[in-house]
């Protein structure tokens, strides 16, 4: 049977030269001397049965068949070395499914994830944003961050509510806290300096206020735990999530009531401002915030990873 293909090694060879246009720099990227290198390719030369280079007396230069070669070669060992980058990669990369509320999901993890990937390059994380009850055992959820009740724990009577399950089935699942949940008012400095001050909580009753539809009732709950009334005066408005509730405070609609955890590197924290009266200070929910997981899987590597980097990222933000 005839030998249609030359040696790969003559090809790499000649791909060195033509790169370089240079025996000579080929022969050093090569670590051979110019006369082995030269055989090398006048042997590929009588194979092929053409010439691949014009020689002058200062420099050399490809003939057409040259180019044409080059190119072959140069997509050949293209895909040997993705070829031996594949197999030389490790191939368990592994993928986290990570579910979240989505104002955490849009304006804490997702800003942080790339500090994580780039130090596990074999994990792949999966986000997905749900604000029902997740359930991690029937949607194969391998960590989640939600906000709610630890069953067991205590809570303060006069505590604002909050309104959101953590769990259904705890069978399993253990938990670690994040933060606790606390409300703060905040509207855009610019807005806020047109308003009449707010010196007391009633006063907020006479503002407009933004209202976020996955906790309802947060306003009403946060004034009664300072010990004023909530009244509707029919100037609110009401947004699907935090972080929509946020940007509307930013874009000079009203004072939201937000969680203070998200202002902690929030893009537009400069332009906003907390509006607390004198002597106030902010009530913890009845709820906190916690990272879920499964106990069986807390022997994955990837999980424990993810579940340490979490715990110090949540760390570092209450130090903010």
């Amino acid at each position: 049977m005839t030998q249609r293909l030359p040696p790969l090694l003559a090809a790499r060879y000649f791909e060195a030269v033509a790169k370089h246009l240079s025996f000579t720099k080929a022969a050093e990227e090569l670590h051979l001397t110019q006369g082995a290198l030269s055989l090398q390719v006048r042997k590929l030369e009588e194979f092929l049965g053409t010439a691949l280079f014009v020689r002058h007396a200062r420099n050399i230069e490809l003939t057409e068949h040259g180019r044409s070669f080059y190119h072959a070669c140069r997509t050949l060992l293209d895909g040997f070395e993705k070829a031996v980058d594949d197999i030389k990669r490790p191939n368990h990369l592994q993928t986290l499914t990570v579910s979240t509320i989505p104002t955490i999901g849009i304006l804490w993890l997702m800003p942080r994830l790339s500090s994580f990937t780039s130090q596990q390059p074999d994990i792949e994380v999966r986000v997905v944003s749900d604000i029902r009850t997740v359930d991690m055992h029937a949607d194969n959820i391998d960590v989640a961050i939600r906000v709610g009740k630890l069953p067991g724990k205590r809570y303060p009577a006069k505590a604002p509510a909050v309104d959101l399950v953590l769990l259904e089935d705890w069978t399993d699942i253990e938990a670690d806290l994040l933060w606790p949940d606390v409300m703060v008012p905040v509207a855009s400095k610019q807005w806020y300096a047109a308003q009449p001050p707010i010196t007391q909580l009633a006063d907020f009753a006479s503002s407009r206020l933004i209202h976020t539809a996955s906790r309802a009732n947060a306003w009403h709950d946060w004034l009664s735990a300072g010990g004023a009334h909530y009244t509707d005066n029919g100037d609110k408005l009401e947004y699907g999530h935090f972080y929509i509730a946020l940007g509307a405070a930013l874009e000079n609609k009203g004072i939201a009531l937000i969680p203070d955890v998200l202002l902690h590197n929030y893009p537009g924290r400069n332009e906003l401002t907390v509006i607390l009266p004198d002597g106030v200070k902010p009530v913890p929910s009845a709820g906190d915030y916690y990272l879920l997981t499964q106990t069986k899987s807390r022997k994955s590597a990837a999980i424990q990873k993810f579940r340490q980097w979490v715990l110090a990222e949540a760390a570092e933000t209450l130090r903010y």
